[in-house]
């Protein structure tokens, strides 16, 4: 909000300043063009001022000096003298029409406007009556006059017009900039939910309705996928739990009745080690049916985590040790290191999940390495907790696995088996841990206090 708050007052500051500016132009031109307008009644006075300076009278004519022809023929005009009677006394390429008598209503008239549509100007000199006209269509006049209150009126009025004026536009400025701010903040405000994951549906109306319109489509769209993927994720939760529901007891019974055959003195050697290998095997579906609900359950955060102080160095021995008491394979071992400053470093976590997690990487070395390995765990202080190390020097995990752990792996590729790794995974970033692949035998798990 605080940057949208920004734009805004940038986007005021912006318009009041080209406000401003575009007054001041203003201004400046009309003064411009005032300056020039009586510049130019001023140049025509100053014109036949000039050229009734170049008037003479000799032997009782009327005559103009070479300098005043001069003027007349590089101004394009014709000229005439007046007598007081309003007869012709000069003329300088005086049209046929208009050379005849004037009357004093004719002298008035043409003195305020048009001669035959032609632009006069005249002044009076001792001769007469001076009249210089211009060509037609080049010059307009305007007779213009009032009393003197009203022109003082109106130069009073045009500062108060200009501020008041300025004044609107900024009233109007503000308007407008606070109606676009309140549609930019219910945008801002839609994109935090839809981020959110919330649904939301905005007004669309205004300078924002396209967005707005916008934004509400994706919200539907998203709600509608969510809604798909919400069910399809409980369907697949319920279809788990089921199957393992219904696995749960037939594998019992399998179970029991191998160890009874197993145990079995009647039945040759031959049938209790395939008794044997029968209970082994049903073992096995039992932790891959515990491992896929385990699985579900940390994926749709349905596992909560039963947290509580524990020391890392007897969580591991816990482990170690009953991997020991359970019998390892032949050619298997197990090799525990504890740094002595572990020993009195506690950590926070589930000791359930956690020693599942350090359980599955000790049995995923031992079940990938037949002809036998050798299983180290280290642990070790690092700054804010605890390092757990896990390596073996039998066969490594492959390249496949570790890059569809890390998300690596492209569309084209298939996802190998990986449910013991990744429920490890999943405990561990449920921990707020860290699980690092050094290399294929080594893995490493950066746990905080």
């Amino acid at each position: 909000m605080k940057n949208l708050s920004k734009i805004i007052s940038r986007y005021l500051i912006c318009a009041v300043i080209m406000l401003v500016v575009t007054l001041f132009l203003n201004v400046f031109l009309y003064l411009i063009l005032g300056f020039r307008i009586i510049q130019s009644g001023n140049r025509s006075f100053l014109k036949i001022r000039v050229l009734a300076e170049e008037l003479s009278l000799s032997d009782g004519q009327l005559s103009l000096s070479e300098e005043g022809y001069r003027f007349l023929e590089e101004n394009n005009v014709w000229a005439m003298v007046l007598s007081d009677d309003g007869k012709v006394i000069w003329n300088w390429k005086l049209p046929e029409n208009l050379n005849h008598t004037y009357t004093v209503s004719q002298v008035a008239a043409f003195s305020k406007w048009y001669l035959d549509d032609y632009p006069v100007t005249s002044r009076i000199t001792d001769y007469g009556l001076l009249v210089i006209a211009q060509p037609k269509g080049t010059v307009w006049k305007q007779n213009f006059s009032d009393s003197v209150h009203v022109i003082e009126s109106i130069a009073c009025m045009i500062p108060v017009t200009l501020i008041a004026n300025l004044i609107l536009i900024l009233v109007m400025v503000f308007f407008f900039g606070i109606r676009f701010y309140r549609s930019l903040k219910l945008l801002a405000g839609g994109i935090q939910e839809l981020s959110d994951q919330k649904p939301i549906h905005l007004p669309e109306k205004g300078m924002t309705e396209l967005l707005a319109k916008q934004l509400n489509q994706t919200s539907d769209l998203l709600s509608c996928q969510k809604k798909k993927l919400d069910q399809r994720d409980d369907a697949r939760a319920a279809w788990i739990s089921g199957v393992s529901h219904d696995i749960r007891t037939p594998l019992s019974l399998v179970m029991g009745y191998a160890s009874d055959l197993k145990s079995d003195a009647a039945l040759s050697g031959e049938q209790r080690c395939k008794a044997r290998i029968i209970e082994q095997q049903s073992l096995q579906i039992k932790r891959l049916i515990e491992d896929l609900n385990l699985t579900s359950k940390l994926e749709y955060n349905m596992q909560p985590l039963r947290t509580s102080v524990f020391r890392p160095s007897g969580l591991l021995r816990t482990v170690v040790s009953d991997f020991y008491n359970r019998g390892l394979s032949e050619g298997c071992r197990i090799d525990l290191y504890i740094d002595p400053d572990v020993e009195q470093i506690t950590l926070t976590g589930d000791t359930a999940l956690l020693s599942r997690a350090f359980s599955n990487l000790i049995q995923n070395s031992i079940s990938h390495n037949k002809s036998g390995c050798t299983v180290t765990v280290t642990a070790y202080p690092q700054k804010g907790g605890v390092c757990f190390q896990v390596s073996d020097d039998g066969c490594g995990i492959p390249d496949a696995v570790i890059r569809s752990l890390m998300g690596e792996l492209s569309d084209t590729e298939k996802a190998p088996h990986i449910m013991g790794l990744r429920i490890v995974q999943q405990i561990v970033q449920a921990h707020g841990w860290e699980m690092v692949f050094t290399d294929a035998h080594t893995i490493h798990i950066l746990g905080g206090i």
